[in-house]
């Protein structure tokens, strides 16, 4: 099982029924997933048990959708609409784009 403070995917079972990624996503993007879980396949399923909460899952189900796309050979993100709110990175995640650019 994956550490619940980070909001990891775990593979306990779904106290619910879990959402398929997409429409996991789009309930998101609309402000509608308070308490989802969301199906990754394979067994796994994401909630919003991290910090950052329901943005944080958000973020990371983009973050999937995209690596799944890559992973069968979907090299064109342009497929990805943008999010039209601006993008908020964790203060531990600046520090690490920040020594990466500093070393470069």
């Amino acid at each position: 099982m994956a550490d619940t403070h980070t909001g990891a995917a775990t593979l306990r079972p779904a106290q619910g029924a879990a959402v398929p990624l997409e429409d996991a996503i789009a309930q998101l993007e609309a402000g509608a997933g308070h308490g989802i879980t969301v199906d990754l396949g394979g067994g796994r399923i994401a909630r919003a048990e991290g910090v950052r909460g329901e943005d944080g899952l958000l973020q990371r189900l983009r973050g999937h959708r995209m690596i799944l796309a890559l992973a069968a050979g979907q090299s064109d993100l342009t497929r990805f609409a943008s999010d039209t709110r601006p993008l908020v990175i964790a203060p531990e995640v600046q520090d690490i784009l920040d020594a990466i650019i500093s070393r470069g």
